[in-house]
């Protein structure tokens, strides 16, 4: 009898820099969706982003491997780094789906905020064709101010699919974004990085 597919959990972002939540969030959904595998895809240009480009890749890669590094299942892909140019979730998705054929369940990680903008990404009607969202409620989002939200875009069938994929995640009110500023004034984020993320983070004089 043939093997189920396996199940792998996307994760993409900037992770700049990678902080706990993305190394704690993920595996906590790999764990309700019982997926195999959690790939981290760092982003090269965003579509959304491209006033403010971020660090380095060669210094979020580095710091994103050592954020990871005692997960056992997760891998780093570096195909978005790797592309020029503005870089499309929907590409990235068919370079995946080229590369594992029909040999994985593919499954996508966004916050709620993500997924309230997702109608504008490139092709996202391909894109939930090939893979699965797996939505986290941040803060101050919870499941009926996302549900309202939601009711300004979609119809009642696919406002019931969005709400079928909510995973229960801890509320962990901590971003990339708030860990950048405090260390450029000079503030603690002891709690919030990596002991060896943050050691490599002062050895490069990052975000000062």
């Amino acid at each position: 009898m043939a093997e189920p597919p396996q199940r792998i959990l996307l994760f993409g972002g900037t992770f700049d820099p990678p902080h706990r939540a993305h190394v704690d969030l993920p595996v906590r959904v790999a764990e309700q969706l019982k997926c195999q595998r959690i790939l981290y895809i760092p982003t090269g240009t965003s579509p959304f982003k491209t006033d403010a480009p971020p660090t380095s890749r060669r210094h979020r890669l580095a710091m994103l491997r050592l954020a990871i590094r005692y997960i056992p299942n997760a891998e780093i892909s570096t195909v978005e780094l790797d592309r020029r140019g503005v870089s499309y979730f929907i590409d990235t998705l068919r370079s995946l789906r080229e590369r594992f054929m029909d040999d994985a369940e593919l499954y996508f990680l966004i916050g709620c905020d993500q997924a309230l903008e997702f109608h504008k990404w490139k092709d996202w009607r391909e894109i939930l064709a090939g893979a699965t969202p797996a939505v986290m409620l941040r803060p101050p989002w919870n499941r009926e101010s996302f549900r309202a939200a939601l009711d300004e875009i979609y119809d009642a069938e696919e406002i019931a699919r969005w709400m079928g994929w909510i995973v229960a995640t801890p509320k962990l009110d901590v971003s990339s974004t708030d860990i950048r500023s405090r260390l450029a004034s000079g503030g603690g984020t002891v709690e919030l990085l990596d002991d060896e993320v943050a050691r490599y983070i002062a050895e490069h004089k990052l975000y000062v």
